[in-house]
């Protein structure tokens, strides 16, 4: 009875220091789920945002329009770029798109908002920045 009371002691303890650790260094964060938010009213006159030292623009080349397509511009200093556009709290199925430099500081990708059958406006571009997740709230005209 006392050799199962100290083990059962012993994993509550490894336990919550698992937990700890875990929360610290994020080992239970959903792959994904942003590490940043933002908020871009304007998406064609662009946003900045930060990760760690570097600082980033994104903005499209023209007001976001659902029947258009929309040329992506990031820049930054990155390896990899990803995007997704998705609807505020709606998925909106497979449209991933690898973002190209030549210089691995303009980034760019012609893209299209997706499909949305009842004609919302608000969106949610998904980037993926080298392993980094930004999502940035945005609106179509």
């Amino acid at each position: 009875m006392k050799i199962i009371k100290i083990t059962l002691t012993l994993l509550i303890a490894l336990a919550l220091t698992l937990a700890v650790l875990g929360n610290k260094f994020g080992w239970f964060t959903p792959d994904n789920e942003p590490e940043a938010r933002l908020d871009c009213p304007v998406f064609s006159e662009g946003c900045v945002f930060h990760f760690e030292e570097e600082n980033y623009k994104v903005k499209s080349q023209e007001p976001l329009s659902a029947n258009k397509p929309v040329q992506l511009l990031v820049t930054g200093k990155a390896k990899i770029i990803r995007a997704s556009w998705q609807m505020q709290g709606m998925e909106m199925g497979p449209n991933n798109y690898r973002l190209l430099s030549n210089d691995q500081q303009h980034w760019q990708a012609q893209t299209a908002l997706p499909f949305c059958t009842n004609k919302r406006q608000d969106w949610l571009l998904k980037l993926d920045i080298d392993g980094r997740r930004i999502a940035i709230s945005t609106a179509s005209n």
